[in-house]
């Protein structure tokens, strides 16, 4: 074959080459946050228990009742709640939205300095809303929105997480239970819009992020999975499946960002109760392991061919010699 030719047909394949594989993630390290350590009040882990995201510089982290921030090493900075076994409970949650009965928020999502947080009530989980607190100090910002509306899915729990697509200015959720709908909201005000059509049903979505046209989603089923939809197409993939250690008992949320030099990391939060003590928080084992998975990126097509034009160069000069 003629080395234009080739060149061609490599470059016309690499163009189709996506920037990342789904099958190349790598596990790079799991943290262990602790119920109840280091000291008796600190229930480090429990803060951390619902979900988590990021601005780049920093965490943030959900359980039930409130938030926190923590820097890029996970060290707490600032929580808006507090609980203690002997002093009771300070809410994160406004008291006005706790007394109609929003009394738990899911996994959250960042974007433009406000942290986007699912909220509902665990009575039955039927009234899901978005609550809106300021990333810089945790404060309620004052907007709360009910994601009403949603013909194609009404079934509960639409808000045991919320996601952010800032480049197309919607945000998403989904039911718990089995479906095969994403619904779209309108970032602005979070009114419905439309819903996207997943090519295979899943159930029990527990966290969700945006990367490019893909929603990576956390599943607390059977295998612990995370999977990814296509924004465009609906198609789905398993990425990849959780380690299942003794007392493993529930998949939580998802955070994912970018580096520098292109590779994407993926953290994600599963409650761990070795001593199956019924998530007692005076088991001092019971914690949220944090795990670490790593995608490196594929070359991009402009570097293959950068690759290939000097190959061809490579060709030519050869040629010349043998003239």
């Amino acid at each position: 074959m003629r080395i234009p030719t080739l060149l061609a047909l490599l470059l016309s394949a690499a163009a189709l080459i996506p920037a990342h594989a789904a099958d190349a993630w790598k596990l790079a390290g799991v943290d262990k946050f602790y119920m109840h350590t280091p000291t008796p009040n600190s229930f480090t882990g429990l803060y951390r228990s619902q979900g988590m995201a990021t601005d780049g510089k920093q965490w943030f982290f959900s359980w039930q009742y409130g938030l926190e921030r923590a820097d890029n090493n996970f060290d707490s900075v600032q929580r808006n709640s507090s609980f203690t076994l002997t002093g009771g409970l300070s809410p994160g949650i406004p008291g006005a939205l706790m007394a109609q009965g929003l009394n738990h928020i899911g996994d959250i999502d960042y974007h433009n300095g406000v942290i986007y947080a699912s909220l509902d009530s665990t009575a039955g989980y039927t009234k899901p809303h978005v609550a809106l607190f300021n990333a810089s100090d945790l404060s309620y910002t004052g907007k709360v929105y009910e994601l009403g509306g949603t013909p194609a899915n009404p079934n509960k729990d639409l808000a045991s997480w919320v996601a952010i697509d800032a480049k197309r200015g919607v945000g998403y959720g989904k039911e718990w239970q089995n479906g095969n709908t994403i619904n779209v909201y309108n970032l602005d005000d979070w009114s419905f819009s439309h819903t996207i059509t997943l090519d295979t049903p899943l159930t029990r979505i527990q966290g969700a992020k945006v990367v490019g046209d893909w929603l990576y989603m956390a599943s607390d089923n059977a295998t612990q999975s995370i999977y990814r939809s296509n924004l465009l197409s609906g198609a789905v993939e398993e990425v990849v499946r959780l380690p299942q250690p003794t007392g493993a008992l529930e998949m939580e949320g998802i955070a994912l960002r970018a580096s520098a030099d292109g590779t994407l990391d993926m953290y994600v939060e599963q409650v761990v109760d070795p001593d199956r003590s019924g998530q007692s928080l005076t088991n001092p084992n019971l914690h949220v392991a944090l795990y670490h998975y790593q995608l490196a990126p594929v070359p991009e097509p402009a570097t293959y061919g950068m690759l290939l034009a000097g190959l061809l160069a490579m060709q030519a000069a050869r040629r010349r010699r043998r003239k």
